[in-house]
């Protein structure tokens, strides 16, 4: 793969990263919950028969289950990131 080289301290600056739906089936307070996603990587994790959108994504999660209005606070970048540390890190 050849990937752009930078460095991103949160996922939501990242190209890289996609926003899903991810409302929670146990609570309609939190209907309009939302994932942040890494295209990069596989969902290593996928499970198909998940009540959560996030689960059943393709793509690997960043952080599940998000208040709208928390997504920065909550989208910074992961140890795992491929963009921080090389090939090596699509392991985790």
């Amino acid at each position: 793969m050849n990937h752009q080289l930078a460095k991103y301290e949160n996922c939501l600056d990242c190209p890289n990263h996609e926003v899903i739906n991810d409302p929670d089936p146990h609570d309609s307070f939190c209907d309009d919950d939302k994932a942040i996603v890494c295209k990069l990587l596989p969902n290593n994790r996928l499970d198909l028969n998940s009540g959560y959108l996030a689960d059943r994504n393709p793509h690997k999660i960043v952080a599940p289950s998000i208040r709208p209005y928390n997504l920065r606070k909550e989208g910074g970048s992961p140890v795992w990131c491929p963009l921080k540390q090389g090939p090596s890190s699509e392991k985790a």
